[in-house]
């Protein structure tokens, strides 16, 4: 799971950068439609870039492209998986976290979207409050559009802190429909592109069997959230069996 959903004071540091940063921006083209578009474009992208580079502890000790994880000897290849999974009725109770998370998060994102329209407006009548203070245009553009942002950016943490809360322990579960699993590692097949969780995986990183149930676990476990890979197989034992082999390293002795 993202280091960003673990570390409380992660968030708290880089919101006030970005605000700091936008607000310098904002000060210099002007309180204007095009602005706006410019604010929102940054948070945007700024969320995009952060879930993806802000990663926990990875799965893999090592990193692999597709090619060279494809390149070793085939192992375990399964497809169209869609059905094993539709008949795991378990599946829904360990889906309830997420959804749940997912749900909270939705309607933060709304209300964060309602405010960024609706407090815009507001941002001239802050800018000239101040401006009759400090006497310097930069300075009363800049402070208002830092009361502008800090007002978002409380209400998305807060919206975050929420949904934390209530679920709990936040799991992540994703479930490919086609995989190939290597000497060298798996490769998940998803509808855009390919990706790999080259072996060995890391020493905290947990793989358990539920042979009823038909699937196994890959567990990267957070203290505040959890990323589960889970495999379904036609032959749930052996993937395990697979997957201990040639993906976890052992202590010696």
């Amino acid at each position: 799971m993202s280091y960003y959903y673990e570390s409380r004071l992660l968030r708290l540091g880089l919101g006030q950068l970005y605000i700091i940063v936008y607000s310098i921006i904002a000060s210099w083209l002007g309180v204007n439609i095009k602005t706006f578009i410019i604010i929102m474009v940054l948070v945007l992208l700024t969320s995009y870039i952060q879930s993806k580079l802000l990663k926990g502890n990875p799965i893999s000790s090592v990193k692999a492209s597709v090619e060279d994880v494809l390149s070793a000897r085939k192992l375990v290849e399964e497809r169209n998986l869609r059905e094993i999974q539709a008949k795991d009725e378990a599946l829904v109770v360990d889906m309830q976290p997420q959804l749940k998370f997912s749900t909270f998060m939705l309607m933060g994102t709304l209300a964060g979207i309602l405010y960024f329209f609706v407090a815009w407006s507001h941002v001239p009548g802050i800018y000239e409050f101040i401006r009759g203070y400090v006497g310097n245009d930069f300075i009363a553009h800049t402070i208002a559009f830092l009361v502008y942002l800090e007002g978002f950016f409380i209400l998305s943490q807060l919206s975050t802190e929420l949904a934390l809360r209530r679920v709990g322990k936040l799991v992540v579960i994703s479930m490919p429909n086609e995989y190939i699993v290597t000497a060298k590692g798996i490769v998940v097949k998803g509808l855009l592109s390919n990706t790999t969780i080259p072996f060995p995986l890391n020493p905290h990183v947990q793989v358990k069997l539920n042979e009823k149930r038909g699937f196994v676990d890959i567990v990267n476990e957070g203290s505040r959230s959890s990323t589960i890979i889970r495999l379904y197989s036609r032959d749930p034992k052996r993937l395990y069996e697979v997957i201990r082999k040639y993906g976890v390293t052992r202590e010696p002795g």
